[in-house]
């Protein structure tokens, strides 16, 4: 009798361990058919986006008119490339005439340069602001009793940002990590990671000498410097993914963060904290795949819109993946040759 009660919990451990190593031999099955194929997302995001002008030792607040912009990510092994634009047919906000018009570019790049250590890299550009803070702005100008509508509309500027983030994964690796990218990865399993992250940012805001305002174009023929700043963050947290119901998921991301922004050639910086997160659910069969998802970056500043900022970001998409051609599979495997 106590031979097999000992022989009971034995017999579970390798049924245990067996079932474990069926399913990394799945996982590692999936991982090299994947390795062959082309994923590709489209979707829709909308961003609330705020950038600071300083003046007066005061901050008012820019901001781009069209938020709704069309969203794509391209992935093929350690690759994953992302760009973005806001074409006509997302224009979903009708107030043009009030706050003008902007244009959205953005391109990204995501790689692993080992196992654990992961890069980003982002260039986002986007041309036509208007002033959110227009009537505090006039009153500051023309005396309290200023009470006219409308918003001052900076047609020709130009907001280009450049941005990158070095991350290290304490817990996890690459395989693990991949699926929290984005959607071009199918999530396999329950996962669990820790990294640490140094976030570098660099912003320049120029050609604010065209305004328009209530229909009237006004012309300044100074030479306005463009404002320049940067951001350094160190980002330190974790995420999990969940598996359910099987081919339905979930993931959450949480990092605190310090950091320090410096204004380019004016006395203005400070150090504070803050909290960078996402979240995202969705449903993936290995072809094709659909998610929505929230991120929400909050900074703890009284001068938080200084400089670039993205307060919070929804976003939709829907996706599918195919076999790459021969030729591809063929210089890239040249190409990880060489890596190794």
């Amino acid at each position: 009798m106590k031979a097999k009660i000992l022989s009971c919990p034995l017999f579970c451990l390798f049924l245990i361990s067996y079932a474990q190593e069926i399913q990394d031999a799945e996982d590692k099955n999936y991982t090299e058919k994947d390795r062959n194929k082309i994923a590709v997302v489209a979707g829709l995001s909308y961003l609330h986006n705020t950038f600071g002008l300083l003046y007066q030792d005061k901050v008012f607040r820019l901001r781009p008119n069209d938020a709704f912009y069309t969203e794509f990510f391209l992935r093929y092994r350690w690759l994953d490339v992302s760009f973005s634009l806001a074409p006509k047919l997302t224009r979903i906000n009708n107030d043009d005439p009030e706050k003008g018009k902007t244009k959205y570019f953005n391109i990204g790049f995501t790689f692993f340069m080992s196992p654990k250590l992961r890069q980003y890299v982002y260039f986002s550009t986007m041309k036509g602001l208007y002033f959110q803070d227009t009537k505090e702005f006039m009153r500051l100008m023309y005396g309290e009793d200023y009470n006219e509508k409308g918003y001052l509309q900076f047609p020709d500027a130009k907001y280009r940002s450049f941005k990158g983030e070095t991350s290290y994964l304490w817990l996890g690796n690459k395989t693990d990590y991949r699926s929290f990218n984005n959607m071009t990865y199918q999530p396999l399993k329950d996962v669990f990671i820790v990294s640490t992250g140094l976030f570098y940012q660099y912003n320049i805001l120029s050609d604010l000498n065209k305004t328009v305002y209530q229909g009237e174009i006004f012309n300044e023929n100074v030479n306005d410097s463009p404002s320049k700043d940067f951001r350094i963050a160190l980002r330190s947290g974790g995420g999990v993914q969940k598996k359910i119901n099987g081919n339905w998921y979930t993931i959450v991301e949480a990092y605190p963060e310090f950091y320090y922004s410096k204004l380019i050639g004016e006395d203005f910086h400070e150090f504070n904290i803050g909290l960078y997160s996402n979240a995202r659910m969705g449903y993936d069969n290995e072809k094709w795949f659909f998610g929505g998802g929230f991120q929400f970056n909050w900074i703890n500043s009284s001068n938080e819109n200084f400089y670039s900022t993205t307060q919070w970001l929804f976003r939709l998409g829907v996706g599918f993946r195919f076999n790459s051609p021969t030729f591809v599979n063929r210089n890239f495997d040249k190409i990880d040759h060489i890596l190794k």
